[in-house]
């Protein structure tokens, strides 16, 4: 191992678990309190990345109920990748099983970091009316549609999705408050995330297809809710096409 790797570790565990050993390496009197510098410019840049990822989020707490709440985040769930962009994938989960954190709150920020994944999420061939019009008429029944990568579904129980309008549109954001459950989905499309409330039938038939269920078993489950299940499946699928929501086969 080189000089520089040993001391780029010493730095490391200095900065995750506070080892004192790299004071040792500094050639200093006051050691420890430069290296604190570096120790807490460190914590401050990771809550600032949880901040700019979960900006609702940080609204509806104030800047320093986030920000304590961020430092103990850091605490419980240390950065392990080198990049910044997945420090915050486990903070919604990590809210909920705070028992002082109001469970909309978790939900906020659960709606939050799918933006960011759908914005990261691969690309895939889009499926579109070609594709759909060359399927002979007895492929149907065993078609096992394919969503986007970029899709997540959300069923909500608060207004989540509106204090994110409101924080793009630059308007003032509504307090934070429970609410029936709603269903929302959220994509990618010409680079842009989008999201839209759905209905609890299109909710349904989203899932359906994410478990892999053949095209007539679909339209059978929206046959329950409609009496005419294909037709209602015919004009989501227009919708989906519409959206870019499916991938090609």
């Amino acid at each position: 191992m080189s000089a520089l790797i040993a001391i780029q570790d010493a730095v490391q565990d200095w900065l995750l678990q506070g080892d004192a050993g790299l004071a040792a390496l500094v050639d200093a009197g006051d050691a420890t309190h430069r290296l604190r510098i570096y120790a807490d410019a460190y914590r401050l840049r990771l809550v600032e990345v949880l901040g700019n990822d979960f900006p609702a989020t940080k609204a509806a707490l104030g800047d320093a109920g986030f920000d304590a709440l961020a430092a103990d985040y850091l605490q419980a769930h240390p950065a392990t990748q080198p990049s910044v962009r997945h420090f915050g994938h486990a903070f919604a989960d990590w809210l909920a099983l705070r028992e002082a954190v109001p469970n909309d709150l978790s939900q906020l920020a659960r709606f939050e970091w799918s933006q960011g994944e759908c914005f990261d999420a691969a690309d895939a061939p889009t499926l579109d009316i070609g594709h759909v019009a060359a399927l002979p008429a007895d492929a149907w029944p065993a078609l096992r549609l394919r969503l986007q990568p970029c899709v997540r579904l959300h069923t909500l129980h608060c207004n989540a999705p509106a204090l994110v309008e409101a924080l793009v549109l630059g308007a003032t954001l509504p307090a934070l408050r429970a609410g029936a459950a709603s269903h929302w989905l959220l994509w990618r499309q010409q680079g842009e995330v989008q999201w839209r409330r759905l209905d609890a039938d299109e909710a349904l038939a989203l899932r359906a297809i994410a478990a892999g269920e053949p095209f007539a078993q679909l339209c059978e489950r929206l046959d329950g809710l409609h009496g005419d299940g294909a037709l209602r499946a015919a004009s989501l699928l227009k919708r989906w096409l519409a959206d870019g929501l499916l991938a090609a086969p």
